[in-house]
């Protein structure tokens, strides 16, 4: 079950863009959130590293598939390259409190499109939704 937060966007400082009006800061975190993601799954970076800008629900699917990532690396070995490159950023802005984004995040071996929905909420800009193909 989801749940909307109604309430408010906080007026104080924020995560994430302050303005949706300016495609640059939009693109620059839709990177960032993005190559952190990625990082996340692959077990290069810790499960909470984006806890405070993403929703619980995106943390806790993050987390399980780092957990994935460690079985794999446990039974084969695998050890993935450090290099993640996010290219094609497209970013459609829904209304002033909504902004949904896609983008490429290419490693050596693979490339994975990420799509996402931010959200502005009473504590500022959160992803909602986070999808890794």
């Amino acid at each position: 079950m989801t749940s909307i937060d109604h309430r408010p966007a906080h007026t104080g400082e924020q995560s994430g863009p302050q303005r949706t009006d300016d495609p640059g800061q939009v693109q620059r975190m839709v990177e960032a959130v993005a190559r952190h993601a990625i990082e996340i799954v692959r077990d290069m970076r810790p499960e909470n590293a984006l806890s405070r800008i993403v929703t619980p629900e995106v943390t806790s699917m993050l987390a399980r598939r780092a957990a994935l990532t460690r079985r794999l690396r446990a039974t084969t070995g695998y050890a993935p390259v450090q290099r993640v490159q996010v290219t094609g950023v497209r970013t459609c802005i829904v209304n002033e409190r909504t902004v949904e984004a896609s983008c490429v995040v290419r490693e050596p071996e693979r490339s994975r499109f990420l799509a996402m929905r931010w959200e502005l909420r009473h504590s500022g800009w959160r992803v909602t939704v986070l999808e890794i193909g």
